[in-house]
């Protein structure tokens, strides 16, 4: 008997640091997404700080220096992991919105049917007179009765639609 196995699971795990050289390893795996994301939150909080301190504020968190370099990127870190629009991972969310507003939005492009159309550039929009669809003439109470054997038409002259006792087509022949 064959023996079906799913991996998914095992392929949706996150990538985690478990090793940080040959010698050292760490006690617990770290995910690495949500470890770089602290570390450019840190670097960018750091350069925050400095660029404050040096604006003319010298004396800036000079006791609140720990919360600033690691409680706020921490905090954002945490905010970032839950934050999941669409069910996608944020920066997947950003570059398809940005993707979009570029492409779409902002070229102010139509489409229909997935195709790019230039139809609707029209500010006015005209409709042609209703056509009645159905002649009073030859008209029977039920569709299926009658002595008539031939398609419907309008005074125009197109066939609008075949009556219900015409024989059906084979839609699977060849």
């Amino acid at each position: 008997m064959r023996m079906i196995f799913n991996y998914r699971k095992a392929m949706r795990q996150p990538k985690q640091i478990r090793h940080l050289y040959n010698d050292v390893s760490l006690p617990f795996a770290i995910e690495l997404v949500p470890a770089i994301n602290f570390i450019l939150f840190a670097v960018l909080t750091f350069f925050v700080g400095y660029g404050i301190r040096r604006m003319g504020f010298p004396h800036a968190f000079s006791h609140t220096w720990f919360f600033f370099l690691v409680g706020i990127p921490l905090g954002l870190t945490f905010l970032i992991i839950k934050i999941k629009p669409d069910g996608k991972n944020i920066y997947l969310y950003l570059y398809d919105l940005s993707k979009y507003l570029c492409t779409v939005k902002w070229r102010k492009r139509t489409f229909c049917q997935d195709e790019p159309t230039d139809l609707l550039q029209e500010k006015k929009i005209t409709f042609r007179t209703l056509v009645k669809v159905v002649e009073e003439r030859h008209a029977t109470k039920n569709a299926d009765e009658g002595n008539q054997r031939e398609f419907t038409v309008n005074e125009e002259g197109r066939r609008v639609r075949v009556l219900s006792y015409q024989k059906p087509v084979d839609t699977d022949a060849e």
